[in-house]
């Protein structure tokens, strides 16, 4: 198991080195142009909505307590990194799902030396990438529901951390690797049973991603970074 969770990070950091090959820079540019605007664009929308009411509130408050602006404020960004893992990180994975899937495409071509022979047209790739992304929406929601239920459990709340992290972890693992998988028209219900005979690997990968995605500024850059180790990932650890 351990060394399963250590391959599933190094097949993160592996999507780095193939992000960057010659023949698949050019389908990482809107990708990661999309994750930028989306990305930024909450971060100044959040921060202009939140400075002014933060200083409102400070403004009651005597000035041996300044010091609670900063807690304020570690709260706040603590808050919008969990709504941007668990909220906005699918959305813009709906939005970028056609080139994230082309960009593993060739990834896949490049590392396998074989064509995927797929008869679909960037249209229907971007229905059926779409669709896809939406089908886990539900899928994220129905567990969420559960694990905030736990969460407010007296006693039992106390292992609510660590079972949000492993579904997170799991969840970003069937977030990315559904673009290899999807691309060889595997169901989503299949891609669970396949990840799920590798646990470690799967939650290795993931929490990498996890990881990353909390950082800002590091997370405009994880989306294709992601993409690119998720189907190196399939291609030499799971297609077989």
């Amino acid at each position: 198991m351990i060394n399963d969770i250590m391959g599933g990070s190094y097949m993160f950091a592996r999507g780095f080195k193939l992000a960057r090959e010659p023949g698949i820079r050019r389908y990482v540019i809107v990708p990661l142009l999309i994750n930028i605007v989306l990305f930024g664009g909450l971060i100044w929308f959040g921060y202009s909505w939140f400075d002014p009411l933060v200083e409102q509130a400070m403004e009651w408050v005597p000035d041996f307590l300044n010091f609670l602006r900063w807690i304020i404020w570690v709260f706040i960004v603590l808050m919008t990194a969990i709504i941007v893992f668990f909220a906005f990180t699918p959305i813009a994975n709906i939005v970028a799902a056609p080139f994230n899937a082309l960009m593993s495409e060739k990834i896949e071509e490049m590392l396998t030396g074989k064509d995927i022979n797929s008869d679909l047209s960037f249209m229907a790739l971007a229905v059926s990438s779409i669709g896809s992304q939406l089908r886990k929406l539900v899928y994220i929601a129905l567990w969420s529901i559960g694990l905030v239920l736990i969460t407010m459990i007296p006693v039992i709340n106390i292992i609510s951390p660590i079972l949000w992290v492993i579904f997170g972890s799991w969840l970003l693992s069937l977030e990315y690797l559904d673009y290899p998988m999807g691309n060889h028209d595997i169901t989503f219900s299949r891609q669970k049973q396949i990840l799920a005979q590798r646990r470690g690997l799967s939650l290795g990968f993931g929490g990498m991603v996890m990881m990353l995605t909390s950082i800002p500024i590091v997370n405009f850059f994880v989306m294709p970074i992601a993409v690119a180790g998720a189907t190196a990932m399939w291609v030499e650890k799971l297609q077989g």
